[in-house]
């Protein structure tokens, strides 16, 4: 490999890309190359410093503690071992575990860099949360360039409401409110104009215009258009250039719509108001289903620009009961809406669901109360969401099951049984654990929760049981190697759902349950956790770090099958990542395991059978 190429693999690693022109010159200069067979050991525990920072080109080697347990390995671009120059000492052994080719960066070269370079030397000492938040801002780069060849159809187009230009004032704002549109297009021969809330405000009520007169003579005309396939940048500099709020778009010679300037805004922003909008103002099922799958392009809109997914979950979370109360509304008629909640549960009751899933819900019913035609009702329901995207959920957890559809008292009757029996499956009890209220009455949920409070008192069999589905699947954390759990044409991949979020998930709601926290979030339970003493700062900390970047792994998998219109899943694959994910990882199922050994113990895990 010639300088040239030595210089250009260095430069792409972290943190060598942090070097000047004149370090990496340095660094190149410096190195030499190191072949090593499977089986030797190149670093002692407690032996000598190590001569070198090794920075791996071919091959594997692992990282065992004095237990002779693996925990790391490390594979191309990888570099070992920085905190054996820095402190002097070998906490570790490293071993080559696939036969190794690697550079060879002196330690006093290292060292060196190490005094000079401030960022260089940061890169060593940063926690789990300051490495994330910087990889996201490397990806930040990557929204303006989809920024500049979006197109008008990819904005939120109003469809074109008209009325003649005979028709009264009163007569137009009665449609503007029914339509609950704040503007209302007007015919006049060849011409089309426009009336807004602002015009109504500044003639009918500051200059008493009659509301009786034809709306005609306060419609602004000679609109400026545009094609439905330009560009969206041109729009907002038409706008900004004639200080409109409004452009007709045009489709095959005929007016499409309307854009407005705040929905321009918002798509350079991300699509929130969007599908807020799209949900307050739909009034049939089909208007609804729409906002509900431009969900999707939000979703892709803040991922791309490095949005933290804390507050996607929450914004996404947010929306989604809109959509789900909306549709109770719709369907549901007003004495079943007074007489019950609508419930979703697991992950989309504890707010960390972001695409769409399987269906989980229920609904609980007032004690007393009846309608004949519930089964119709909640048939609709379950069909309507499987419309939407939500697929009928494979263990029947849905509305449309009597057994997620019942009164208050059948539920604390499950309930019972649920907590007595605890040699039975736990799942039920688990999912309603993370029940939210989208709809009705939110006393009755309340209620059932108190009720479940109040029958694990002294319960610590139940415990043990409830916490023990956290050793279910092995942390895959030597996951290049020895731990891929599925092999596709894709490549090797990586379950991080059952690998890393569930542990997390389910360790935390015990602990949850035991200590009779209400939030539904993992990361509020977390929160509390910590506030109440159970976990220390630092670890709760990072734990809702790691457990925010494995689900920002899952999303970004899944939005990559979104765009080829594959069905998404939990798999991510290892050898897509680079080098600062795969580091990220490692470090995020080093917490898992932390987390697995503080349950196991917490619990006695090692005494239920």
């Amino acid at each position: 490999m010639s300088l040239l190429e030595q210089r250009s693999f260095i430069s792409e690693i972290p943190p060598f890309d942090r070097l000047d022109s004149n370090e990496l010159d340095i660094v190149t200069q410096s190195m030499d190359i190191g072949y090593f067979r499977a089986g030797e050991c190149l670093i002692v525990q407690g032996g000598k410093s190590p001569k070198h920072l090794y920075i791996i080109i071919k091959g594997a080697v692992k990282e065992n503690n004095k237990n002779d347990e693996t925990i790391s390995l490390y594979v191309s671009q990888d570099s070992f071992d920085a905190m054996a120059l820095l402190e002097g000492k070998n906490k570790n052994n490293f071993i080559v575990q696939e036969e190794l080719i690697c550079y060879l960066l002196p330690k006093k070269i290292f060292l060196d860099l190490i005094r000079q370079n401030n960022r260089f030397e940061e890169f060593y000492y940063q926690n789990l949360s300051t490495r994330i938040n910087q990889l996201i801002e490397q990806r930040n780069s990557k929204e303006l360039a989809s920024l500049l060849v979006a197109k008008v159809s990819d904005a939120y187009i109003h469809p074109p409401l008209w009325v003649e230009k005979e028709t009264s004032v009163f007569n137009a704002v009665k449609i503007m409110s029914d339509h609950k549109a704040n503007f209302i297009l007007i015919r006049r021969d060849d011409n089309i104009g426009i009336v807004t809330d602002k015009d109504l405000r500044d003639h009918v009520v500051l200059e008493r215009y009659s509301i009786d007169e034809c709306i005609d003579n306060i419609a602004t005309y000679n609109l400026i258009s545009m094609n439905i396939n330009d560009f969206l940048l041109h729009a907002l500099l038409l706008m900004t250039k004639h200080n409109i709020k409004h452009l007709l778009v045009c489709a095959n010679g005929d007016i499409y719509g309307v854009l407005e300037q705040i929905d321009l805004l918002s798509f350079f922003s991300n699509h929130t108001r969007l599908v807020a909008v799209q949900i307050e103002r739909a009034t049939t099922p089909e208007q609804l289903k729409l906002a509900s799958q431009n969900l999707t392009k939000m979703i892709q809109a803040l991922q791309s620009k490095g949005v933290k997914i804390g507050y996607i979950m929450q914004l996404v979370s947010e929306l989604n009961r809109q959509v789900f109360k909306k549709l109770y509304d719709l369907i549901a008629p007003p004495e079943l809406i007074k007489n019950s909640c609508l419930l979703v549960m697991g992950s989309e009751g504890r707010g960390e669901q972001i695409l769409k899933t399987d269906q989980d819900n229920a609904i609980i019913l007032r004690d007393g109360f009846t309608l004949n035609n519930l089964t119709t009702i909640t048939q609709e329901l379950t069909n309507i969401l499987n419309d939407f995207g939500y697929p009928p959920c494979s263990g029947q957890i849905m509305v449309n099951n009597a057994y997620w559809c019942k009164s208050l008292k059948e539920f604390k009757d499950e309930i019972y049984q649920w907590v007595m029996h605890t040699k039975e499956p736990l799942m039920n009890l688990a999912i309603f654990c993370d029940a939210l209220v989208v709809a009705g009455d939110p006393e009755l949920l309340k209620e059932a929760k108190n009720y479940l409070f109040e029958r694990l008192t002294d319960n610590q069999a139940f415990f043990s049981y409830f916490a023990k589905p956290i050793l279910a699947f092995e942390t895959p954390l030597n996951w290049f190697a020895n731990f891929i759990v599925k092999k596709s044409q894709q490549g090797h991949l990586l379950d991080i759902k059952k690998g890393g979020i569930f542990p997390i998930v389910h360790g935390v709601r015990s602990l949850a349950l035991e200590y009779k926290i209400p939030q539904n979030s993992t990361i509020e339970r977390i929160k509390v956790l910590v506030d109440r003493g159970i976990f220390d700062k630092t670890f709760g900390h990072e734990l809702i770090e790691a457990l925010a970047f494995m689900i920002t792994l899952r999303l970004e998998f899944e939005l990559k099958k979104v765009e080829v219109n594959e069905a998404y899943d939990n798999f991510i694959i290892p050898s897509q990542l680079n080098k600062l994910e795969r580091d990220l990882l490692k470090d995020s199922l080093k917490i898992v395991n932390e987390l697995k050994k503080f349950i196991i113990y917490h619990f006695k895990l090692n005494l239920v059978s």
